[in-house]
């Protein structure tokens, strides 16, 4: 049993873990951890003690030792970093660390050498410190005359970053502060990376474009393969990357070393062998002997890489566009491990011309909204002023498809020269990698969504009754979730392996004449779309305000892409709810003042589909089963009693078959029982009645009262 006023010591290394007990009115009620810290005191040079007796996170919280500090604890100290800060006094510091562990103890260690590194302004950003016995550490200014030993808040930049852009002579690029200098006093342009070797940041290539690059490598495989991601970083952006392999060096010798070896290793002879080094390349070095291996890349296609925010056509050919650290970059390859892929080219999709790189990431996002709602009127003529508010979210939504789990398929129908057709031309100008096609084919849709994934705009589809393609009405109804997959055989292969699945999840639009099956119009915003009343919107599309909405549109992407979908209530029931969201949300990124119009707008699509609810089979279905219940006081029927009320007002050649209104029947939830002669029926639940009735907006007449059990039905 502990002793709950005794606190219970736990002796590790020099620090201490106790566990105390809070006491109320006698009972033992918790357990409080604390610990001690020693934090050295920089100004005072001395170690200071204190004890911890909170932790939020990876942080301890203590009373600081250094202002007075009674009440609320502000001393925040992260053990892992072993640093402290207090958010009062703004003291801050390491923890005593006699063993030299994470941080360095600079307190045994005499300072060798600092650097500088500077902004593109020549402000000082921050200092690499270099001490003796063989050690680094970071720090800043605090403004105090006085340093902050981390990093903090700060954006790294290059060594001798004003020098370098102020340079029209190669740049070397070296690791490590020290061969810099060295290479400074031969009289070269050169540079490092903070932090050493595979600390390269994508965000230091901006300074280097367009520039000629040296890469000397330190002689060991760190030193190689920080170079070499480099090498890699910087193509297509530096003017030109050569790669000098430095001759009779040991292992883990470098620059500085090759400078120091013989009296003969001037600046001329390093020009020299600057001259004669070849050009970079993409290599594997082995492990044992640091020396390259041969690495031939495999040539693959793959349109779809990962972070792709576009392609671009440059020059006649397709190429990838990525957006890191707020550079543009356009790319011919995406290399991984071995294989350099490569888009597929001439691909019928709306892609970008490499202008886009000449844009800001600086985007009037309502402003864009706006243009592509005024856009959309100038081409197309649609059945409500809503509709183009529907429209531009759509068009938004395709930008950040990834983010998304489901997608609204548009369905614009009507009879001929109504606007269809054109509705589909308007939004393939408009929609991310829109892809349009007057035909399409199964193995068209499950390949193009998988391979490409397009925003698929179709003019023109049969999918029910004769002449339909119900195969293609099963793929198209899996497009608008994400996860929903599709299997096709592979004759090519055997076993399991022979079945193969497929995501089909993507943005979809139908312009047709032909009626679709109501489970995939179910997953649809139907357009009924009229004759143009005004035929100045018949004129031809403007290229030009096209494809600057895109590259906008490209810009938005960028931003948003790795940012979080705001949070929402639900806006509709049931399926409404899942294809209208995407949407939603779109909106409350780009127009959130339009937040009540757009819920008003799923009101009255919410309306309409219950009053085509109203009219369908399945209404007629439950009219004809309230019918026959209230007047034969009957809780079961037959079918045919059902089959024999549809089909009074059909015509001969749209009677409806027993077995189909039996299928009805089953799939509206009413229970199949005997009757007394055998024959087989169903059995009628006053409850589910009653909530089909009210689904259906079918209005109550005298209900009847509980019947008996019919002997025959």
């Amino acid at each position: 049993m502990i002793n709950p006023v005794k606190p219970v010591l736990d002796l590790i290394g020099d620090e201490y873990l106790l566990n105390r007990v809070k006491l109320k009115m006698g009972e033992q009620v918790e357990y409080i951890m604390s610990k001690l810290f020693n934090l050295w005191d920089n100004q005072e040079s001395k170690k200071i003690s204190v004890e911890a007796t909170k932790k939020e996170g990876k942080n301890w919280i203590a009373l600081c030792p250094f202002h007075p500090d009674q009440n609320r604890p502000n001393l925040y100290i992260d053990e892992e970093k072993e640093t402290y800060y207090c958010f009062t006094c703004k003291k801050n510091g390491f923890l005593y660390n006699p063993d030299y562990r994470k941080s360095g103890d600079r307190n045994n260690k005499s300072i060798a050498a600092t650097y500088n590194y500077k902004d593109e302004q020549g402000n000082l950003l921050y200092q690499v410190v270099r001490f003796n016995p063989k050690g680094f550490c970071q720090r800043r200014p605090d403004g105090n005359n006085d340093w902050i030993w981390n990093l903090k808040d700060i954006n790294p930049v290059l060594y001798h970053l004003p020098e370098l852009l102020r340079s029209t002579n190669p740049v070397l690029i070296v690791e490590g502060e020290k061969d810099v200098e060295n290479l400074k006093r031969m009289g070269f342009t050169a540079t490092t990376s903070p932090m050493g070797a595979g600390k390269w940041k994508a965000s230091y290539n901006k300074y280097l474009k367009d520039k000629e690059v040296i890469l000397i490598p330190d002689h060991d495989q760190p030193g190689y393969q920080h170079c070499q991601r480099i090498g890699q970083s910087l193509r297509g952006i530096a003017g030109n990357i050569k790669w000098l392999e430095l001759p009779g060096l040991e292992e883990k010798e470098d620059i500085s070393d090759w400078i120091e070896k013989e009296k003969g290793n001037t600046k001329e002879k390093l020009l020299q062998l600057i001259k004669e080094a070849p050009d970079f390349s993409l290599k594997k070095y082995d492990e044992r002997t640091v020396k390259p291996i041969n690495l031939k890349l495999k040539d693959r296609t793959k349109t779809i890489v990962p972070n792709l925010v576009h392609l671009v056509g440059d020059q006649g050919r397709t190429k990838y566009l990525f957006c890191k650290n707020g550079q543009w970059l356009i790319e011919d390859y995406f290399i991984k491990d071995d294989k350099r892929y490569s888009p597929k080219q001439n691909l019928p999709i709306k892609i970008l011309n490499p202008n886009i790189i000449k844009r800001t990431f600086n985007l009037d996002i309502a402003r864009l909204a706006t243009e592509i709602d005024a856009f959309i009127k100038s081409y197309l003529e649609m059945p409500f002023d809503s509709d183009y508010l529907i429209l531009a979210m759509w068009v938004f939504h395709t930008y950040l498809i990834e983010k998304f789990n489901t997608t609204p398929i548009l369905y614009f129908y009507g009879v001929k020269e109504t606007g269809k057709s054109r509705a589909g031309e308007v939004l393939s100008e408009l929609a991310f990698r829109a892809q349009r096609l007057t035909s399409l084919t199964e193995a068209t849709l499950f390949r193009s969504v998988e391979l490409f994934k397009p925003t698929l705009i179709i003019d023109e589809i049969k999918l029910m009754g004769k002449g339909g393609n119900q195969g293609l009405a099963d793929l198209i109804k899996t497009t608008y979730k994400r996860g929903l997959k599709v299997s096709r055989i592979n004759l090519n292969k055997s076993g399991e392996d022979q079945i193969e699945y497929y995501d089909t999840f993507t943005p979809l639009v139908i312009c047709t004449t032909e009626s679709i099956p109501d489970i995939i119009e179910s997953r649809c915003i139907l357009f009924t779309m009229q004759k143009n009343s005004n035929p100045q919107i018949e004129k031809m599309i403007d290229k030009k305000w096209a494809n600057d909405l895109r590259e906008r549109l490209t810009i938005f992407r960028a931003n948003y892409i790795t940012r979080e979908l705001p949070e929402a209530q639900y806006i509709a029931r049931g399926r409404l709810n899942e294809i209208m969201f995407p949407l939603y949300q779109s909106l409350l990124m780009v127009g959130p003042d339009r937040k009540n119009e757009f819920i008003d707008i799923v009101k009255r699509i919410q309306k309409s589909k219950e009053n085509e609810d109203g009219m369908s089979l399945e209404a007629e279905i439950v009219k004809a089963i309230d019918d026959e219940y209230r007047e034969n006081q009957n809780k079961q029927f037959l079918t045919q009693a059902i089959s024999k009320r549809l089909n009074e007002i059909r015509s001969e050649n749209e009677i409806i078959s027993d077995r189909a209104v039996s299928n009805r029947i089953k799939r509206l939830g009413f229970d199949k029982t005997r009757f007394k002669n055998g024959r087989m029926g169903f059995r009628i639940n006053d409850e589910r009645l009653g909530s089909l009735k009210s689904k259906y907006k079918i209005a109550r007449g005298t209900e009847a009262s509980e019947g008996s059990e019919g002997s025959e039905g």
